[in-house]
């Protein structure tokens, strides 16, 4: 009997030693037959309540980085609220060195953020390796409820934002404080609008309710920036050229700016100091004629004579002729000079009391 409940007890010994057989962890390469998802859509994750992504490569961690980037990928052309940029090369410098931060790039910041944050919940959760090629397959998932619910929180905040903006809006303290809360106001409904579109790629149909208008919102909005008196002056070689460029694209941005000879009577002056050169070709068998235009840009508040933005700007276009290569180069530059223009008004506007 004793010899007996020995060898029982060194069989359960043997068993608990041994443990429960592991399965394989979520995400790792499985045998067995090719898995539906690999080709379209999963019974185990129906696209109801999950964003899929399928990475396929020759080792197990770029597959699983290619289906967390497929999941991205549906996000990314929106997650960033673009802000004024150039083609062309150029450079600029705040006056005294400063680089002051805005509302604009905080509000962009938060929906990048909010969408971050998002994709963090992007799980891998299951993996095969095809044996003809060895290739390995991932799927990543997103849950779309959560993500849902993540952004719908940031959107309840930046509506709040935009509610008490376009309050400000209607009752401003004096004309430049109109200018700076339709500034944040713009770039508030631009963030709105990209976070809108992320939520209804989660759940297509579904629109939350802003609570205000926000198309009354922008053209409220838009109203107030057209009050602002800009006054461009240009100068130099080729100012005719550029100074048109400069006027359109400033409109395009919901600047009214205006030619003007002298400052006298505006809100904000722009300088312009202008001049291009042919420039030799980098290949000479092309035949490419080049032209390279440079601009010194300044703005000041005439009212208190401060000059808030000190900028360069430089376009060098081509093309078959030398007169077809300049005007490319002065239209160029003035969308160079505009962009200066715009980023330099939103900072000093949001910089103020």
């Amino acid at each position: 009997m004793t010899k007996k409940f020995a060898v029982l007890l060194l069989a359960a010994l043997a068993c608990a030693c041994a443990g429960p057989r592991r399965k394989a962890a979520p995400g790792l390469p499985a045998a067995g037959p090719r898995p539906d998802w690999a080709d379209g859509p999963s019974a185990e994750f129906p696209r109801a309540r999950y964003l899929l992504g399928v990475g396929i490569a020759d080792d197990q961690a770029a597959a699983m980085e290619r289906a967390r980037g497929e999941i991205a990928r549906v996000f990314s052309a929106r997650v960033t609220v673009n802000s004024l940029a150039s083609a062309s090369e150029s450079t600029s410098v705040t006056a005294g060195g400063a680089v002051t931060a805005s509302s604009s790039q905080d509000v962009r910041q938060a929906v990048r953020s909010t969408s971050q944050k998002v994709l963090e919940g992007v799980e891998i959760v299951r993996g095969w390796r095809e044996p003809g090629t060895g290739s390995y397959y991932s799927l990543a998932v997103l849950d779309r409820a959560k993500a849902f619910a993540a952004m719908q929180d940031r959107l309840a905040d930046l509506d709040r934002q935009a509610v008490a903006l376009k309050a400000a809006l209607a009752a401003p303290a004096d004309k430049l404080a109109g200018v700076k809360a339709a500034l944040n106001l713009r770039s508030l409904l631009k963030a709105r609008g990209a976070l809108a579109a992320d939520m209804r790629v989660l759940s297509p149909g579904q629109d939350p309710d802003p609570g205000f208008d926000p198309a009354a919102a922008a053209s409220a909005a838009a109203s107030a920036l057209a009050r602002l008196d800009v006054a461009v002056v240009v100068t130099g070689d080729g100012a005719a050229g550029v100074r048109p460029a400069v006027l359109a694209e400033l409109a395009s941005l919901g600047i009214d700016g205006r030619e003007a000879a002298s400052a006298d009577g505006a809100d904000i002056a722009v300088n312009c100091e202008v001049s291009f050169a042919p420039q030799a070709d980098p290949d000479p068998a092309s035949g490419w004629k080049w032209c390279r235009g440079e601009a010194a840009v300044t703005m000041k508040d005439v009212k208190s004579s401060r000059v808030f933005l000190s900028a360069q700007a430089a376009a060098r276009e081509a093309s078959a002729s030398a007169a077809a290569a300049r005007s490319r180069a002065e239209a160029s530059l003035g969308r160079a000079i505009a962009a200066r223009i715009g980023s330099g008004l939103d900072d000093y506007f949001r910089s103020l009391p």
